[in-house]
Order: structure tokens, then C-alpha cells, then sequence
């Protein structure tokens, strides 16, 4: 009935998908008026359980922020590992349901005890434009996460130094060395670190990364695509950046990947059922189809 008069059905809960609670009392809010019409009509309105829409209504706005990040981290086509770490609270919602204070407190202990972010969330989220101050964060969150990327920068510099500067040649192109002409050394010779040279290779190194992480964070957002666009996707700005900042827009671009694996995992359990049915059904016209799984 619902159907024919070009409205939503009612929805069913499934345990082991987040989003149907919501779905359920969403489509039980657009369809009861309804439903209810229907009922009087019939003269069944007795059969129709009494329900309180203003509070089934403030139940599912406790859905609406879910719904939205697990929608939006569970894409496919665009990265989302950068929006773990960001949170927000709406201090405004908050107080005015006064209702669901239990419940929102109840949420985020669950999300503390359920969730654990790792390094690789908090690079993610400063290699993200919008988000890379990390404000929300506490201090000593935000010097761990900005040091997890200057080392990381540091670590790509060693590689393409030693990329541009191999110290072991080729034995087939190699020429013996001359004899080196003997030298007059200092008696405090033998008292040097060997690893002095070693060592300030790499203190420059970590001073060109902090320096180039200096600059990101300064850097204003005005003249970038990604101000003029409403998409979040931090790929959009790393690609403006390559010759500006290389070795962190190649940093930026192996953390810009989902943050969860649920779409895929749907691919395959589609394409299970859709090789089960054909299994079922060994026909000639089947067989080539079967083969090419």
C-alpha cells in the first residue's frame, strides 16, 4: 500500500549493519502519518501500536552524526583515513537534547573502549590541508603526530640521497683505486668518532624535513583548488604541491587510502553470491563465465 501510493516502507533492523537502526526509525517516522490515514480508513487504527514521534524524532538526530561518518569512511572512491582522528562536538544540539545526554556520554565511552588510533590515523590527519593544525587534539597528541611526519619526510630524503648517490659501483665498470699518497695524521686521530660524518648527514636531513614541515603548516589555503572545493579529499591539494613539497606530497599520497575495508569486503560477498548462483546452475552457457572467475 505504501508502495502504490509512492511512499517509503518500513525499514528492518539488522543486527550486523550500523546503518539500519537509523534507516528503520527514519522510514518509521516518513510513513507513519500514513499509515496512521490508512488505518482510519480501513477502520483499523486499533491494530496500529501508539507511537511518540517527537521521541522516536530526537532518537534518530542521536543517529545523524553516526550515519554520516560511517557513510562518508566507508567510501570507496575517495580516501578517508584523514577523518578518523577529526572530531567534533555540536554544543548547541547538545543542550537542547537534553534527553540524550546518558546516551551521547554512554557513545563516546564506547568509541574510547571500541576504537584504537595508530600512527598511521594521526599522519593521516596532518597530512590532511584543512585539518593539519590539529586543534581538536591535545598537545602532546599533535607533537607525536607532527613528529611521525617530519620522521617519515626524513626517511624518504636518506632513500632518494642514496638513490642519487650510490656509494658501491658496479665491479664490471669500477676501476682499481690509486695508491693513496700517505698522509700526514694527527696523533687526536685516533680518539674521532667515526660516525661524526654519519651523524650530521642525518641532522640535516632532519633540519630540510622540519623545515619543509614548517612550511606546510604556514602555508595558506587561499590560492589552492582545495579552498574552492567542498570536497574533503586532500589528493586534490598534494597534487598541486608536488613540486613545491615532493617528499611530503608522495608521503601524503601513500596515506591517502580508506579507512575501512568494508566496501571491499561487500564487493567480494556480492560476487560470492553472484558465483554461488551460477554454480548452482552448470549450464553449457555457464561454463565459459564459470572458468573466467
Amino acid at each position: 500500500m505504501l508502495q502504490e501510493l509512492g511512499k517509503s516502507t518500513i525499514k528492518q533492523e539488522i543486527i550486523v549493519r550500523w546503518l539500519t537502526m537509523s534507516q528503520l526509525l527514519e522510514s518509521v517516522l516518513s510513513s507513519y502519518s500514513t499509515l496512521t490515514s490508512i488505518a482510519r480508513e480501513k477502520g483499523t487504527i486499533h491494530t496500529l501500536p501508539s507511537i511518540d514521534v517527537s521521541a522516536v524524532a530526537t532518537i534518530a538526530s542521536l543517529f545523524v552524526p553516526w550515519k554520516h561518518v560511517i557513510e562518508r569512511v566507508q567510501a570507496s572512491n575517495t580516501p578517508s583515513l584523514h577523518l578518523v582522528v577529526i572530531s567534533s562536538q555540536d554544543e548547541a544540539a547538545d543542550k537542547a537534547a537534553k534527553d540524550l545526554v546518558f546516551f551521547k556520554i554512554r557513545a563516546r565511552q564506547l568509541l574510547k573502549e571500541m576504537f584504537t588510533l595508530h600512527d598511521l590515523h594521526w599522519m593521516a590527519a596532518t597530512l590532511n590541508p584543512r585539518a593539519r593544525l590539529l586543534k581538536l587534539a591535545i598537545d602532546a597528541e599533535r607533537t607525536h603526530a607532527y613528529h611521525l611526519v617530519r620522521a617519515e619526510v626524513a626517511k624518504i630524503m636518506e632513500i632518494q640521497l642514496a638513490d642519487n648517490n650510490p656509494s658501491v659501483q658496479s665491479p664490471v665498470t669500477s676501476s682499481p683505486p690509486p695508491s693513496p699518497h700517505k698522509k700526514f695524521k694527527s696523533y687526536t686521530a685516533q680518539f674521532d668518532d667515526d660516525t661524526f660524518g654519519e651523524s650530521n648527514k642525518n641532522i640535516t636531513i632532519s633540519k630540510r624535513a622540519q623545515r619543509k614541515f614548517e612550511k606546510y603548516l604556514q602555508m595558506k589555503l587561499t590560492k589552492c583548488t582545495l579552498s574552492k572545493d567542498n570536497s574533503d579529499n586532500p589528493l586534490l591539494f598534494w597534487k598541486e604541491q608536488e613540486q613545491l613539497l615532493p617528499n611530503m606530497s608522495k608521503l601524503a599520497k601513500k596515506n591517502s587510502i580508506p579507512a575501512s575495508s568494508a566496501t571491499v569486503e561487500r564487493s567480494f560477498s556480492s560476487a560470492g553470491v553472484i558465483i554461488s548462483h551460477v554454480r548452482e546452475e552448470p549450464a553449457s552457457t555457464h561454463l565459459q563465465s564459470m572458468t573466467s572467475y
